[in-house]
């Protein structure tokens, strides 16, 4: 890596002053001031503020520059594929959904991203894009972005998305798997040290979990890693045990919703009207989650907690993490109801492992945060495999 690379990654952390950047990169003074200023004029980063004064003159601190370049973010739903623009920051720029609750094909997909970067090139067209980072659900090929295998959408298999993107667009494009992508946007958020063991739940088609491990994304060799099967856990106290599968995937869920609601009268049925008014699967799920005090609501959520809470504690003490976020569609749990699994998973837990372990709620929206980690996740590969300087 570069010393601009490098530079530039390690103020994405935080801003910094050039005596904290040599620290950091172990070069001269001189050659630090003058990597500095080729970036600085190059837009790549600027002076954001002042280091607190000890004395004598406070030291300028530089952060990233925000003004001029910018990442588009894809997330692959599957139903529909969600778009966003950002600055290097992580702000959000622009966001849009194309295919509202449809399945499109591989190539409908592509030519919906090649119109959008025309859409934003016209739209901001003071901006620079630096390149397209993708989020998908399902096994990826990490050598050439490959998706190898969608479970839900098997007309997604064996599909080369980055190579027709690249193509179509003379653009580099970086993928990886979209609860990887929720866990690189908290990752941005999180005061964990960068050295710390990270593991991020995400509940989305099913539980996956992700896995830094020292600040670095364990991937597999399939871009995959973390995956869990419902079938082969236990989780005690369900008010139906043979509920456990569904109780951890979205289609289960609904699964269980709808049976339980066909048991009331037409009458009763009507206080959960904003869920079934839900347009797909993913958003019910995310209804019943919010309306959790509604009694059908709460029974189900309550053993979906039991269930979460088992699978947690396993792979807490397994690969014992510093941090535990657990996240996706279970960020919009209510707080009270997240204070419950937080209790049953220490429950599960030994006294050491659960003193030294960190468990706090994503703090992003699980609809958006798959697409913004994409972002971040292009960048950083950008910054360590892109050839040459940035400036």
């Amino acid at each position: 890596m570069s010393l601009q690379h490098s530079i530039i990654r390690h103020l994405l952390t935080a801003p910094m002053s050039l005596a904290d950047l040599q620290l950091a990169t172990q070069v001269s003074l001189p050659t630090l001031r003058r990597a500095v200023q080729v970036l600085a004029d190059a837009h790549w980063l600027r002076v954001v503020g002042q280091a607190e004064a000890n004395g004598g003159r406070p030291a300028m601190l530089f952060g990233v520059d925000d003004s001029l370049y910018a990442i588009i973010g894809v997330h692959l739903q599957l139903p529909g594929v969600r778009l966003i623009l950002t600055d290097l920051t992580g702000q959000v720029l622009n966001e849009v959904e194309r295919f509202d609750n449809m399945v499109p094909t591989p190539e409908e997909c592509v030519q919906a991203v090649v119109g959008y970067v025309a859409e934003i090139k016209n739209t901001f067209s003071s901006r620079q894009v630096l390149g397209i980072g993708i989020a998908t659900p399902g096994f990826i090929d990490l050598e050439n972005g490959d998706i190898l295998a969608i479970g839900r959408v098997p007309a997604w298999g064996s599909y080369p998305i980055c190579r027709r993107l690249q193509a179509a667009l003379a653009l580099p494009v970086y993928i990886a798997n979209d609860v990887d992508c929720m866990a690189f946007a908290e990752l941005q958020d999180t005061h964990a040290p960068r050295e710390a063991n990270l593991a991020y739940v995400g509940f989305d088609e099913g539980v996956k979990f992700s896995l830094f491990l020292k600040g670095e994304l364990y991937k597999g060799a399939l871009g995959n890693a973390g995956l869990i099967a419902p079938q082969l856990l236990c989780a005690p106290d369900l008010t139906a045990p043979d509920d456990l599968a569904q109780l951890l995937t979205i289609n289960g869920m609904n699964q269980l919703f709808a049976l339980r609601l066909a048991r009331l009268t037409t009458e009763m049925q009507a206080q959960y009207s904003a869920i079934l008014a839900a347009a797909n699967p993913r958003e019910r799920v995310q209804q019943m989650l919010v309306h959790a005090d509604l009694p059908l609501c709460e029974a189900l959520v309550r053993d979906q907690i039991k269930a979460l809470a088992a699978t947690i504690a396993n792979m807490t003490l397994l690969v014992q993490p510093d941090v535990v976020v657990i996240g996706g569609l279970l960020s919009a749990l209510p707080a009270a109801l997240f204070a419950v699994l937080e209790t049953s998973l220490r429950g599960y837990l030994p006294a050491l492992v659960s003193h030294n372990t960190i468990i706090r709620q994503s703090k992003h929206n699980a609809q958006s945060s798959a697409a913004l980690g994409s972002t971040h996740h292009f960048l950083q590969l950008y910054l360590t495999q892109a050839n040459g300087e940035l400036a």
